[in-house]
């Protein structure tokens, strides 16, 4: 049976199932965050959880059912922005793309492990419905770029000519991919002044992607990035 085809188990319909199902998926994330996608075992996880193997099948039907529920707790998870302390100092437009991308920068660095094992898990051969949910989690990020550089192009700021639902897939894969290089590969998660630094660097090359390489502020009469 593939992954499309496996059923999952139904939620725990009682406050003690629901507890241990918490445990269960709380455990998971540890082990997949601590032995990777391949390496992690159910032995791994319903020691961390402290229950037997039992309890575990009687939430989860295996080891990838229960990644879907991790990844799911992700999905959601994402939906809230770690914000940085301290916003650019370069005020305007150039100062909120700066924010915005070290805001997801600091927020891939708050999941970094699960993020790094989502990757991993979605890039297995055959068919998975990991890659549906790597795809789904990408979705929300991508779309909002999307709408806000509509709006900017709708007010004459962007090339009409442009495609800008490709250069938002452009510029969010651009800042994807250094996340998960300079995030979720390292061994030791990054200071708070490198994700800022990788922010700052996102933050102009988008600037200077949309705008053309101005160093003038566009005359724009409301809107910023979408948070």
């Amino acid at each position: 049976m593939s992954d499309t085809d496996r059923p999952t188990k139904p939620l725990a319909p009682t406050r003690r199932g629901a507890l241990t199902r918490t445990k269960l998926i709380d455990a998971g994330r540890k082990a997949f965050s601590a032995y990777g996608y391949d390496a992690a075992r159910i032995a791994d996880v319903v020691r961390l959880a402290g229950v037997s193997h039992g309890n575990f099948y009687r939430h989860f039907t295996d080891k990838d059912d229960l990644l879907h529920a991790v990844l799911d707790e992700l999905h959601m998870g994402l939906r809230h922005p770690v914000r940085r302390q301290q916003p650019s100092a370069e005020g305007g437009m150039l100062g909120e793309m700066i924010d915005y991308n070290s805001s997801f920068f600091h927020t891939y660095a708050e999941h970094r492990d699960m993020l790094r094992v989502a990757r991993e898990a979605a890039a297995k051969p055959g068919p998975s419905r990991f890659l549906d949910t790597w795809l789904e989690m990408r979705v929300p990020f991508i779309e909002r770029n999307r709408r806000w550089m509509e709006k900017l192009q709708a007010k004459g700021v962007i090339d009409p000519a442009m495609d800008v639902a490709l250069m938002a897939e452009s510029l969010g894969s651009m800042i994807e991919q250094l996340a998960y290089v300079h995030i979720g590969l390292p061994k030791q998660r990054p200071t708070a002044e490198r994700l800022d630094e990788l922010g700052r660097t996102c933050g102009v090359i988008w600037f200077r992607s949309i705008f053309g390489g101005a160093t003038v502020e566009p005359d724009i009469a409301a809107g910023g990035v979408e948070q």
